[in-house]
């Protein structure tokens, strides 16, 4: 591949006879070898690790590797949670990443060199760190809980917010994002926050779209499951795996999360991915003349409930 290698996130990764197998999504750099090890190819079904000996050229344009698809889907499948980000300057010299993120291996590298018992560099900042959040949090603890006092203590409003668009300006079956201004309060602070919404209109009760599957699965709450209407689902923007936004493919009818790879049907089933329950539904609330207004809620996420936080 040469001396100098420039690595750009999201270009095209070809396989055996040139068929495209995905895109770049990260750089495998293990540090105590100083070296790039491998690359993870993000496809339609999931994330993969190709080794970087199965890569036979990089370029500006799209990087070429001796894989076929059926060999894509058998390499390992990238888990985010066993890898750790660290700045560019780690990247060994002759290669370079234009966009994105790289990644080194954890466990540590340490043990790879026999040192089971030694203290990583990470280790000893992140106990330093550690110890300075500790002094300061201790000399901000009184003003600090009295804030946390009052976010406490301050009732979850329920505030319907007209999207100013009507049921009857929107397509059948095909979701729009709708885009509105809120007020985030915490405690005493009262925040400007741009939100948005799905909107999913349909035909009427007997579309199979129509009920929502958080709504099948009994994961709805009486506000959610009062204030519901056949004609339209409105979905929360935020993934309940980790809180990216799910964006809607139109060509193949699905929602799909660009961090994790969670993907969703248009009701908000989960069909694939890490996320641990579908999209949320949000209540909506649908005037005689087709205006169309919802309470904006958050819920936790990474987890199965659908369990409200705002």
């Amino acid at each position: 591949m040469g001396e100098e290698v420039t690595y750009r996130v999201g270009i095209p990764v070809l396989g055996l006879r040139g068929e495209n197998l995905g895109r770049l999504e990260k750089v495998l750099f293990t540090e105590s070898r100083h070296q790039v090890t491998g690359l993870v190819v993000r496809s339609l079904e999931s994330l993969h690790i190709v080794p970087l000996e199965k890569v036979t050229s990089v370029s500006g344009t799209e990087i070429r590797t001796h894989l076929t698809p059926n060999d894509l889907h058998q390499s390992p499948v990238f888990d985010p949670t066993q890898y750790e980000e660290v700045p560019p300057w780690f990247f060994p010299p002759g290669h370079h990443i234009e966009l994105g993120a790289l990644v080194t291996i954890k466990p540590l590298d340490v043990r790879e060199q026999g040192e089971e018992s030694a203290v990583s560099r990470r280790a000893f900042m992140g106990k330093s760190v550690a110890l300075l959040a500790s002094a300061i949090g201790i000399s901000l603890l009184v003003p600090i809980g009295g804030y946390i006092m009052a976010a406490a203590t301050t009732p979850v409003t329920d505030n319907w917010r007209d999207l100013g668009v009507k049921l009857q300006d929107l397509p059948l079956d095909e979701p729009v994002q709708r885009s509105f201004r809120a007020v985030s309060v915490s405690g005493w602070m009262r925040v400007p926050e741009d939100r948005s919404v799905w909107l999913i209109r349909h035909s009427g009760a007997s579309d199979p779209w129509s009920e929502p599957e958080d709504q099948k699965k009994n994961l709805d709450s009486p506000l959610e499951e009062g204030h519901a209407d056949p004609r339209l689902t409105v979905l929360s923007p935020i993934c309940p795996h980790l809180g990216c936004e799910p964006q809607w493919h139109k060509g193949q009818k699905l929602f799909i999360c660009p961090c994790h790879h969670s993907i969703y049907q248009l009701n908000g089933k989960v069909i694939g991915g890490p996320a641990p329950r579908p999209m949320d539904q949000l209540p909506v609330r649908i005037s005689p003349d087709g205006s169309i207004a919802v309470i904006y809620e958050q819920f936790a996420i990474g987890i199965a409930a659908k369990v409200r936080l705002a």
